[in-house]
């Protein structure tokens, strides 16, 4: 399996997500490929493989990863989601029955404060635990696909990667058979700030909506800015499914939902101005909306915190 990390503000960035890589129980069956604007002046550990993009976009630079990828299957990993150690290996035994897709079971790495709970619920709250079995949907990110598929779609790879979500869409309506696998389970870390995190909604809704009506008419785009209200709406009901599902049993509070309606909002306001925008325009800030790295000190503090807050194990009788 090939495993592909963005590390568009430069390789020692994102050294915690690396690290969650090269702990995996099945490390010599993983092919860890970096995306580097320009090479770190040191060499690289045995097992992982440059590859520098120079001024390529995020879409562009995944689209040449896809093709350095010499693996049957291939991860689009974030810098922000750390997989735990037997994560791949769980991925790897699920693909070995013939899906064309595995996801991770994901928690929220930040799971505390209003914010990063609000980000997690409108995101990722979707494949949160406890969910397992053949699904409609994955994530863009953070799942295992075929390669071939994409290698099959020529240059229409980069197009479909401006959004990977509606990669998976497409897939789907290809009649790609999806599977969730609860033992395979990452950390998903959120930002913290409401303004940062407000920009970050707002450029992924620019990517959304230029993805989703690239092919549109000027009309067709205009009902789509119209109807923003309901856009927020259909973001923010997802986000409240699936706090009733797990996110409430996760701890996440009933101000999380306040959060995530807000940020529904900027989403929703993001995506009609992407539709205007058009592919084209959006995509040159798109790599705001994803490049947020996670440091080894942020996840040393917060795994630290996380297990603060577990009940204490009971004394020995």
């Amino acid at each position: 399996m090939s495993v592909v990390v963005p590390a568009f503000l430069g390789y020692d960035t994102v050294l915690a997500a690396l690290d969650s890589w090269e702990a995996q129980t099945c490390r010599s069956q993983l092919e860890i490929i970096v995306l580097c604007p320009t090479g770190p002046s040191h060499p690289l550990p045995h097992g992982q493989i440059l590859v520098e993009t120079g001024s390529l976009l995020l879409h562009e630079a995944r689209a040449a990863g896809v093709r350095k990828a010499t693996a049957s299957y291939v991860i689009f990993a974030e810098d922000h989601c750390l997989p735990d150690a037997d994560c791949a290996e769980a991925m790897l035994h699920r693909l070995e029955e013939g899906w064309d897709a595995v996801g991770p079971a994901l928690r929220s790495g930040t799971p505390r404060g209003a914010v990063t709970q609000g980000s997690f619920l409108i995101t990722y709250a979707e494949w949160m635990l406890p969910t397992r079995g053949p699904i409609s949907c994955l994530p863009g990110h953070n799942a295992a696909m075929r390669r071939q598929t994409m290698i099959d779609m020529g240059p229409e790879l980069e197009e479909e990667l401006l959004a990977p979500v509606f990669l998976m869409r497409r897939l789907r309506s290809e009649g790609r058979r999806f599977y969730i696998e609860d033992q395979a389970r990452m950390r998903h870390f959120d930002v913290a700030q409401w303004k940062k995190s407000a920009r970050i909604f707002f450029i992924v809704g620019q990517g959304c909506g230029a993805s989703r009506l690239r092919h549109a008419s000027g009309f067709t785009r205009g009902i789509h800015a119209a109807i923003a209200p309901v856009t927020a709406a259909r973001h923010f009901a997802r986000g409240l499914v699936h706090y009733l599902r797990a996110g409430q049993r996760a701890g996440f509070s009933l101000q999380s939902l306040v959060t995530a309606g807000f940020f529904a909002c900027v989403w929703a306001c993001g995506e009609s101005v992407g539709a205007w925008k058009g592919t084209a325009r959006v995509s040159q800030t798109l790599w705001i909306g994803e490049i947020k790295p996670v440091s080894r000190e942020q996840v040393q503090e917060e795994s630290a915190l996380t297990a603060s807050m577990l009940p204490a194990a009971a004394p020995p009788p």
